[in-house]
């Protein structure tokens, strides 16, 4: 009898200290707030900082998923605020307006990519994908 009590003990004891251990937390992209409209953009002055720039890319990537172009897109934008010189902002804000079949605005995103980063190696990247995105638009019928 007292092996099994000693083992219903040890298995008590054990549990509660799987039990008190806490899970690894994941920083979580903050979410509810209400999207900044262009005149607020235009009026706060931003500091580039590549963390920023960095969350908001997850975030726009969390909406991408959940097929919410349109908060994917303020998020990028936001990104490319922050983050003017990291191509990614402006990578993943051209593939969101080709998704929603925007096809002059994501061409005008590549062009300025290419205008504040021609030095960059992505440069070459950016213009054949604007002339994709120029053919993309003449068969859509946008002008």
């Amino acid at each position: 009898m007292r092996p099994k009590i000693g083992l219903l003990i040890f298995l008590v004891i054990f549990t509660g200290l799987v039990g008190a251990q806490e899970p690894k937390s994941r920083k979580k992209p903050v979410l509810i707030r209400a999207d900044r409209t262009e005149e607020q953009l235009e009026e706060t002055p931003v500091v580039p900082d590549p963390e920023k720039a960095k969350e908001h890319v997850e975030v726009g990537d969390f909406y991408y998923r959940r097929d919410n172009y349109e908060a994917a897109a303020n998020r990028y934008r936001e990104a490319i605020l922050y983050g003017p010189k990291w191509s990614k902002g402006y990578e993943k804000l051209v593939q969101v307006l080709e998704k929603q079949r925007l096809f002059l605005e994501a061409i005008e995103v590549c062009e300025e990519f290419l205008l504040s980063n021609s030095n960059s190696e992505r440069a070459e990247s950016f213009e054949k994908w604007a002339k994709k995105l120029k053919e993309e638009s003449k068969k859509a019928g946008e002008t």
